[in-house]
């Protein structure tokens, strides 16, 4: 997790490419520039062994020292396989690869490189090999001629840049004297190789002969085949127009032969730029666009050397680069320190002159605190007034009828005498007055109460309790109390 952590830090944008080179048997190729306005420039070779002096002339002649090319491995070089799609990760697969290829190949894993994509069928597994001694020579080669190879890919794949998006299409290519190459792309994707073999160059020739038409008979059947098994294979998309970039052939002439005979539309390739005059200045062009954005990469990110970061001259550049940021840390400090050092000073003396202020005051405060002993002293008088304050409340809260008596009362209450109630008990008191007695009948009760509201004294009178029953006799009693009694319900 660290290393990942510290990768996203260290890793770099992909560099810009300045040239392509492609590298065949028997020559090296180069294209410089932008689609603009390129430079093709090419070397023979008489085999691989001189790559290195034809790359070192070709970098040195268009001044690419420093330079990121892109490096493609023409027919020949490489090895194409087609493998069944293993259930690995995107990561898992790119170093699964050589294993998973082993049993096809006749070096051991530890000596190839592979790179691959999904085919159309997402079953499949589109394959290219090289050799690991190949790709050193090769990047290697680059180094010492002062250029970075910054992606390695195939011929196969480039020449999708001359097809179309949205259709399928058969290129016929042919690189010299070589055989003739069928690669087919649906979607601008690759679909389809095969390589033909025994036809002579040129397939056409000025004078229209019984061998020439033989031979373009031959050559038509063969791409009547293909076109029949790769339609087969695209149910959606069939092929529908083949391109033809032959060396050494009247490609326009040898495209309306072909298109006598097939049933699809043949159309010689036209280049981008009147200079691509060759099949592998084609495809040298064709890899310098794609660059970084190919479906094969054969210098993978694992086999890039690792820019070691713990060296002697790094660890010197570190430790300076710590010094001079602790001085200047350090400095920093000091200044800020001199610049603070009044202000500090003016802060410990307030500082003294609260605390000494606050001791005073602490002082001053002992002398106003209360003994325990006058603080009970009080409770204790606190107490004695409040009893009498109740005492004085609860005279003045009794009965001013005390003072004078209770003859108004009775004189009142006499006055109310009636013929159907006989009085037998009075009891006054400040809080109320209770009568018993009897009644002539139930309802001479109520009437009689109702003639206390003529008497100011007696309508003053309030009772809680009025009760009407019948003694042994048969007589009416009557009791009226001016509060409940305790357990009467």
């Amino acid at each position: 997790m660290i290393q990942r952590l510290f990768a996203s830090f260290l890793t770099h944008k992909k560099p810009s490419l300045n040239a392509a080179i492609t590298l065949f048997s028997d020559a090296v190729v180069v294209v410089v520039g932008s689609e603009a306005d390129i430079v093709v420039d090419s070397i023979s070779i008489a085999s691989t062994t001189e790559w290195p002096t034809a790359i070192e002339m070709l970098i040195t002649k268009h001044q690419l020292t420093g330079a990121q090319v892109a490096v493609i491995l023409g027919q020949g070089l490489y090895q194409s396989l087609l493998i069944d799609k293993p259930e690995l990760s995107s990561d898992e697969l790119a170093l699964a690869l050589p294993y998973l290829v082993k049993d096809l190949v006749n070096e051991a894993p530890e000596d190839i490189v592979a790179d691959g994509f999904s085919c159309l069928q997402n079953d499949r597994l589109q394959v290219f090999v090289s050799t690991r001694q190949q790709l050193n020579k090769i990047i290697a080669a680059c180094k010492s001629a002062g250029c970075n190879a910054a992606c390695v890919t195939v011929e196969s794949v480039v020449w999708s840049e001359f097809t179309a998006d949205n259709r399928s299409q058969l290129v016929v290519h042919r690189h010299g004297n070589g055989n003739l190459q069928l690669t087919a792309f649906s979607q601008h994707k690759l679909f389809f190789q095969r390589q033909l073999r025994g036809f002579d160059v040129s397939l056409v020739v000025m004078a229209n002969t019984d061998a020439q038409s033989l031979q373009l008979d031959s050559l038509a059947l063969e791409l009547q085949r293909s076109l029949d098994f790769v339609s087969a294979q695209l149910r959606d998309n069939p092929i529908s127009q083949l391109l033809i970039s032959c060396d050494n052939d009247d490609n326009h002439q040898l495209a309306q032969a072909l298109n006598d005979r097939l049933n699809v539309t043949v159309k010689a390739l036209v280049p981008p730029q009147p200079s691509l005059t060759s099949t592998a200045a084609r495809v040298t062009w064709a890899g310098l666009k794609q660059g970084f954005d190919s479906a094969i990469n054969l210098y993978s990110q694992h086999l890039q050397p690792k820019r070691q970061w713990l060296t002697l001259n790094n660890m010197l550049l570190s430790w300076l680069a710590l010094t001079v940021l602790i001085a200047t840390v350090s400095g920093c400090y000091s200044f800020k320190s001199r610049q603070l050092a009044p202000e500090i000073v003016s802060n410990n003396a307030q500082l003294t002159a609260a605390q000494t202020e606050l001791a005073l005051i602490q002082k001053q405060l002992l002398l106003h605190i209360v003994s325990p002993i006058k603080q009970q002293r009080v409770s204790v008088l606190e107490q004695e007034i409040s009893a009498k304050q109740a005492t004085l409340k609860a005279v003045a809260n009794h009965d001013a009828s005390l003072l004078v008596g209770y003859g108004e009362v009775l004189t009142q209450l006499a006055a109310a005498a009636s013929t159907d109630i006989s009085i037998d008990r009075i009891s006054i008191s400040a809080d109320g007055m209770n009568i018993n007695g009897s009644a002539r009948i139930p309802d001479a009760v109520p009437r009689w109460l109702s003639t206390f509201n003529r008497y100011s004294t007696l309508a003053e009178r309030r009772f809680q309790l009025l009760t009407i029953d019948r003694d042994d006799s048969n007589q009416v009693r009557f009791s009226l109390q001016a509060q409940r009694l305790q357990g009467v319900n």
